[in-house]
């Protein structure tokens, strides 16, 4: 299994599929696989390539680096994309994500700002800056860019745009908003796609996004059953995450499940061992 990046939400991570889909499939070496190392670029061609063809390469290369769980190296192949094509906007936005999942926020955020002044209605970047904004509790600005990438042109969706909003208006407090956009989110249909393409599995991960946050509110409504369902449902599945897998752990640790608890967390530990919500279970903060 990838060792994704513990800084970045699955919202987020989702359209960095999409965003790594779209891009040119002529690049040298082998995609990354579950159990195997991020791919290595050749350093020499055959001639000498144009520099937004190198630019390109190196694009590809950052983005699954950072699905890969090597945000580091993604950052640095992102820098090096954009010295050669410093018009390559996705290079800024993969840029970004990568110094998300480094928890510079600063940098992230001009990086947004560069990708952003160079296509403006792009959802996708709008719904990722908007998160970060939101992460910071900057919520006035982030709902205005969410709210913005939800009407706006993406490659990811709008369910996926309604799951950060919801998630951020739950985080600013505002339950009947959340509530109002997770369950928009989770009704939206599913890809027509083949079962294992990028945009299906995409839209798993942003449904299974779109549960966890409404399990979440439920959670802090006190609606502990609701809450269980919604949690069982994503981590009986391929995209269990972080804040799944706590969610879980905390409701049977309210219900006194002892073992459901201990089943849950050792697979936090083992699956994301760097996350928040780990560091949250050592710190004892099951109230988070």
């Amino acid at each position: 299994m990838r060792r994704l990046p513990a800084g970045l939400p699955a919202v987020v991570l989702a359209g960095l599929a999409l965003l790594s889909a779209c891009q040119s499939t002529g690049t040298p070496g082998t995609q990354g696989t579950p159990g195997q190392q991020a791919p290595q670029a050749r350093d020499a061609d055959p001639a000498p390539a144009a520099a937004h063809q190198r630019a390109a390469l190196r694009l590809q290369l950052a983005s699954r680096y950072l699905q890969a769980g090597q945000s580091a190296i993604a950052l640095d192949e992102a820098r090096q994309a954009i010295a050669l094509d410093p018009d390559l906007t996705d290079a800024y936005h993969v840029q970004a994500l990568a110094q998300m999942a480094l928890r510079r926020p600063a940098e992230a955020e001009q990086s947004f700002r560069a990708a952003l002044s160079r296509r403006q209605d792009d959802g996708d970047l709008a719904n990722n800056y908007g998160w970060l904004l939101c992460e910071q509790g900057r919520y006035a600005e982030g709902l205005a860019q969410l709210q913005r990438a939800v009407t706006a042109p993406s490659a990811g969706g709008t369910a996926r745009m309604l799951t950060s909003l919801g998630a951020c208006q739950l985080r600013q407090g505002d339950l009947a908003a959340a509530h109002r956009s997770l369950t928009a989110a989770v009704a939206q249909p599913a890809t027509m796609a083949g079962a294992y393409s990028s945009d299906a599995a995409s839209d798993a991960a942003t449904h299974a996004a779109a549960h966890t946050q409404l399990g979440l509110l439920y959670w802090k409504q006190g609606d502990l059953p609701r809450a269980r369902v919604e949690a069982a449902q994503v981590n009986a599945g391929r995209f269990a995450s972080p804040a799944s897998l706590w969610l879980g752990a905390r409701i049977a640790h309210c219900e006194g499940d002892a073992a459901a608890q201990q089943a849950l967390l050792t697979q936090l530990h083992k699956r994301f061992p760097d996350s928040r919500e780990s560091s949250a279970y050592q710190q004892g903060a099951w109230d988070e």
